[in-house]
C-alpha cells in the first residue's frame, strides 16, 4: 500500500499537491491505499492519471450508477472536446477511467453485483457505438445512402448485461444495403470493410495497446463465414440451418450499436428471430443437445476452472437456458437475458422450486464475484483458482475472507459453493434422460411428432395416437391459478415414462389414459399432484390401476374435486376404523349448515381407499365390512341431525311419560356387513307406537314418519346413499315407519321363505340400540 502511495505521488507534476489533497480527501487516501489489494490494473490507472482519480472520488462517482445514457452523453461531449487525431486515445482514457470507478464501488460494497455487471456492459455498449461513429466517418458511401443500415449485436454475457471485468466482447454485425440490387457485390464489400475496421478500432483504437478482445465466432458459419451478412442473409442462415447451440446463444443476443446511432434492424432480427430462438414447440433433440453441450465444455475444463468446470458459472446458465428453450415459447417473460433475473423468473413460476432457484441466485452472485476478483487483479481474462496456496490466499482476502484462517475458510465455501450447484443442476437439468426430454415435447407440441408418437405411444399399446397425444396434453393443463403450467410440465415429464409403461399393462391403455385424464381433471393443483405421484410410485401404480380397471370409481373420482388429493392423504394414514368414521360424519352434520356435499365426498373418499386397497388385495370380507361401516357412521350422522331439528319444532313424543324410540335395521348386504360399491342400502324403519308431542299437535308416530322421510330425502339429494325401505312389513303398501304393534302382528302370521331368509342378516344400524334389539328379537324368532 506504501509502495502504491508513493508510486502515485511521485507520477504526477506536483507531488506535494498531491500530498495535500490525500490529506484534506481522507476516502481518497483510504481508497488509494486499499485499492491496490484489490486489483494492480486499478492502482496503476490511478497511478496513470492521479487527478483524474482524485476527482472521482471528490464527486463520489463511484457510489453512483450512471447508466447507459449519462455514460453516452459524458463520452460524446469528451470526443467532441478532442482532436479527431486523438479520438481513438479517448475511447481507451473513457474504458480505464470507469472501470475505475466500477472498481472502487465494488470494492467499497457502494455498487452491488447486478450493478457492477451492469455498468460494464453499458460502458461496452457506449464504447462500441462512439468507435462505430468513428470509424465509419471513413466509409462516406455508406453513410450517403439514406437507406443503409449496420448493426452490432452483443452476445453473451455482453447481450445480457452481465460483462465480467476481463470479458471478450462477443458480437455479430448486420446490414442492409439499401440498394434494390447488388449485383456486384460492391456494397456488400463495403459493409465487410466496416466490420473490420470497428474490429481494429476496438481491439486497438490508438495503436497503444488494447480496449477490448473482440470474438466474432457466434456470426453464422463462425470463423468459416462471412464477417458481415445481411438481415436477410442471416435471418435465412438460422431458420433453414441454425444448429442447436446458435438458438441457445441467440437468447442473449442484443443490439448495442448502429449506423447513424439506428439499432432498427437490430430490433427487428431480434424480433423476427424470436420465434426460432423460443419455439412454442421445442424439439426435444434440441434440448439434449444443450445437456450434451455442457458435458462437452466441462469434458475439456479444469477442475479449478469456476466458469466451465462442474458446479461452476456454466452449470447454472446452461440451467436458466435450458428452461428457457423448453417454456419460452409459451412463457413470454421467460424471454429476460440475464442469468439471476431467469433465476427469480423460473422460482416464481414454479419452474423450479423457490429454494432451489433462490440458493442458484447466492451461488451464482459468489461465484461471479470470485470471477470478477479474479479479473480486476491485472485485467486478465481468468477463470481458475491459483494452485499456489499464497496465491489463492489473496484471493481470498479479495473476497472477504479475513480474520482466522482465511484460506481454508475460503476453499471450503468456494467447495461448498460448487458442490451444491452441481447437485441442484443434475438434479434439474443434466440428469434428464433424451427420454424426458421427448415426453417434454410430447406434452407441449400442438400435433404429436409422427416419430414421438410411434416410439413412445404406439410402443406402449396406444391405437388412436393422436387423441392419446391430446389427453397427455389435457393432463398438463393447470387450472390452479397459483401454479403455472411449465411446472405442471415439468412434474408430469418426471412420472409419464413410467405412467406410459403403466398404461401399457392395462387391458385398454386408450381407455386407460382417458380415465386418468378424467381423474386428473378434478385435481385442484396439478403439479403437486403429480410431484406427490414421483414421490410414491406406489400411489401412481393405484391410480393407473384405478384408470385401467375401474370406470365406476373413475367417474367417482371426477365427480368430486380434490378428491384424488384427498386420496393421497388417506393412503398414507392407517385405515380407519368405525369410532373415527362416526366421529367424523358427526363433526360434519353438527359444524355445517349443509351437511350432504362434505358427508358426499366423505362416502366417495373412503369408497375410493377401500377400492385402491381392494386392488391391492384386501379380502373382500374386509371390503365389505368397512364400506357398510361407513354406511352406519354416515346415516347414524344425519339421524341424530335429523331428530334433533325434528325436536326443536314439535319436541320428542312422549309416552307414559317416556320419550318413543326410533330406531333403524340393516338388512340384506347392509346388515350382514357385506356392502358393496353398488348395493342398495335395505333399511327397516321401526318406533315405538303412540306418544306426542309436546310442542306441537301431532302423535308420535307422525313424528317419526317425519324423520324418516328426511333421511331417505336427505340421502337421495346429496347422493349419499340409495335407502331401499321395500323389506318392511305389507312392503310398498305398508306404512314407512313400522311400529312394534305392527311389527308384531305382522311377523306373527306366516310369511314366504324370502321374507324370512331377506331377515337372517338383519342388524342394528343407528337409532335407539334398544329398541333395534326387541324389534331384532322378534323377527329372528318369527322367521
Amino acid at each position: 500500500a506504501w509502495t502504491d502511495l508513493r508510486a502515485f505521488v511521485e507520477a504526477g507534476a506536483e507531488p506535494a499537491q498531491l500530498l495535500e489533497r490525500l490529506r484534506v480527501d481522507t476516502e481518497a487516501l483510504d481508497l488509494l491505499l486499499r485499492v491496490g489489494g484489490f486489483s494492480r490494473y486499478a492502482a496503476e490507472v490511478a497511478r496513470l492519471r492521479p487527478h483524474e482519480f482524485l476527482a472521482l472520488v471528490a464527486g463520489r462517482e463511484h457510489r453512483q450508477v450512471w447508466g447507459r445514457g449519462f455514460l453516452g452523453a459524458t463520452l460524446a461531449d469528451e470526443l467532441a472536446g478532442a482532436d479527431p487525431a486523438q479520438r481513438p486515445t479517448v475511447l481507451a482514457r473513457f474504458k480505464h477511467r470507469h472501470f475505475l470507478r466500477i472498481i472502487l464501488g465494488d470494492v467499497t460494497g457502494a455498487l452491488g453485483f447486478e450493478a457492477v455487471v451492469r455498468e460494464l456492459s453499458d460502458i461496452v455498449d457506449v464504447l462500441v457505438q462512439a468507435a462505430l461513429d468513428l470509424v465509419a466517418e471513413r466509409h462516406a458511401t455508406l453513410l450517403a445512402t439514406p437507406a443503409t443500415a449496420f448493426v452490432v449485436l452483443g452476445m453473451g454475457k455482453h447481450g445480457a448485461r452481465e460483462l465480467n471485468y476481463s470479458s471478450d466482447i462477443d458480437l455479430i454485425f448486420l446490414y442492409r444495403s439499401g440498394l434494390e440490387d447488388d449485383p456486384e457485390g460492391a456494397m456488400h464489400e463495403r459493409f465487410q470493410r466496416l466490420g473490420r475496421d470497428l474490429i481494429s478500432m476496438l481491439e486497438d483504437p490508438d495503436g497503444r495497446g488494447r480496449l477490448f478482445r473482440v470474438d466474432m465466432r457466434l456470426r453464422p458459419e463462425g470463423d468459416k463465414g462471412e464477417l458481415v451478412l445481411s438481415l436477410r442473409e442471416t435471418i435465412d442462415y438460422y431458420y433453414s440451418i441454425g444448429r442447436p447451440w446458435e438458438r441457445q446463444a441467440m437468447i442473449k443476443a442484443r443490439p448495442i450499436a448502429g449506423l447513424r446511432r439506428d439499432l432498427g434492424i437490430g430490433t427487428a432480427f431480434v424480433e423476427e428471430l424470436r420465434p426460432w430462438v423460443f419455439p412454442q414447440e421445442p424439439e426435444w433433440e434440441t434440448l439434449e443437445e444443450a445437456r450434451s453441450m455442457r458435458r462437452r465444455i466441462e469434458e475439456r475444463a479444469q477442475e479449478a476452472n469456476i466458469k466451465t468446470g462442474a458446479g461452476g458459472i456454466r452449470d447454472i446458465e446452461f440451467l436458466v437456458q435450458f428452461f428457457q428453450l423448453c417454456f419460452a415459447g409459451r412463457l413470454p417473460e421467460l424471454r429476460a437475458r440475464a442469468t439471476l433475473q431467469m433465476l427469480r423468473l423460473v422460482g416464481d413460476r414454479g419452474i423450479l422450486p423457490k429454494r432451489h432457484a433462490d440458493a442458484l441466485e447466492g451461488y451464482c452472485i459468489w461465484l461471479r464475484t470470485v470471477e470478477h476478483r479474479l479479473q480486476m487483479w491485472e485485467d486478465r481474462q481468468e477463470h481458475e483458482l491459483p494452485k499456489a496456496a499464497p496465491a489463492r490466499r489473496a484471493l481470498a482476502l479479495r473476497c472477504g475472507f479475513d480474520g482466522a484462517d482465511p484460506l481454508a475458510r475460503f476453499d471450503a465455501h468456494h467447495a461448498e459453493v460448487r458442490l451444491r450447484v452441481r447437485e441442484i443442476v443434475a438434479r434439474h437439468f443434466l440428469t434428464h434422460t433424451q427420454e424426458q426430454d421427448a415426453m417434454l415435447a410430447l406434452l407441449v407440441q400442438g400435433e404429436a411428432d409422427e416419430r414421438l408418437a410411434g416410439r413412445y405411444l404406439a410402443q406402449g399399446g396406444f391405437r388412436d395416437l393422436p387423441v392419446a397425444a391430446r389427453n397427455l396434453r389435457k393432463l398438463a393443463n393447470e387450472s390452479f391459478f397459483l401454479l403455472s403450467r411449465s411446472r405442471t410440465e415439468r412434474s408430469l415429464v418426471a412420472i409419464l415414462p413410467l405412467l406410459l409403461r403403466l398404461f401399457a399393462k392395462c387391458p385398454d391403455p386408450d381407455q386407460a389414459l382417458d380415465n386418468f385424464a378424467r381423474i386428473v381433471s378434478a385435481v385442484g393443483g396439478r403439479a403437486t399432484f403429480f410431484e406427490l405421484l414421483g414421490a410414491r410410485p406406489e400411489i401412481l401404480q393405484c391410480f393407473t390401476d384405478l384408470a385401467g380397471w375401474s370406470t365406476f370409481l373413475v367417474a367417482l373420482l371426477q365427480d368430486f374435486a380434490g378428491l384424488a388429493d384427498e386420496i393421497i392423504d388417506v393412503l398414507n394414514q392407517r385405515p380407519r376404523n368405525p369410532a373415527l368414521l362416526a366421529n367424523e360424519a358427526r363433526h360434519l352434520v353438527h359444524d355445517l349448515k349443509d351437511p350432504g356435499p362434505p358427508l358426499a365426498f366423505l362416502i366417495a373418499r373412503e369408497t375410493a381407499v377401500v377400492a385402491i386397497r381392494d386392488l391391492q388385495g384386501l379380502e373382500s370380507a374386509r371390503v365389505g365390512l368397512h364400506l357398510s361401516t361407513l354406511a352406519q357412521a354416515v346415516l347414524s350422522a344425519v339421524l341424530q341431525r335429523l331428530v334433533t331439528e325434528q325436536a326443536r319444532q314439535w319436541g320428542v313424543p312422549v309416552q307414559g311419560g317416556r320419550p318413543t324410540r326410533f330406531a333403524i335395521i340393516g338388512l340384506g348386504k347392509l346388515g350382514g356387513g357385506e356392502l358393496t360399491y353398488a348395493s342398495d342400502t335395505d333399511v327397516l324403519f321401526v318406533c315405538d307406537p303412540g306418544g306426542r308431542c309436546p310442542r306441537a299437535d301431532h302423535d308420535g308416530e307422525e313424528f317419526w314418519l317425519r324423520v324418516a322421510q328426511g333421511l331417505m330425502r336427505t340421502s337421495a339429494d346429496s347422493r349419499l346413499y340409495e335407502i331401499d325401505p321395500r323389506l318392511r312389513p305389507w312392503g310398498e303398501h305398508g306404512p314407512l315407519v313400522a311400529n312394534m304393534e305392527e311389527l308384531r302382528n305382522y311377523w306373527g302370521a306366516p310369511r314366504e321363505l324370502w321374507e324370512r331368509m331377506a331377515m337372517l342378516r338383519a342388524s342394528y344400524l343407528a337409532g335407539d340400540p334398544r329398541l333395534a334389539d326387541e324389534a331384532l328379537t322378534l323377527i329372528r324368532g318369527a322367521a
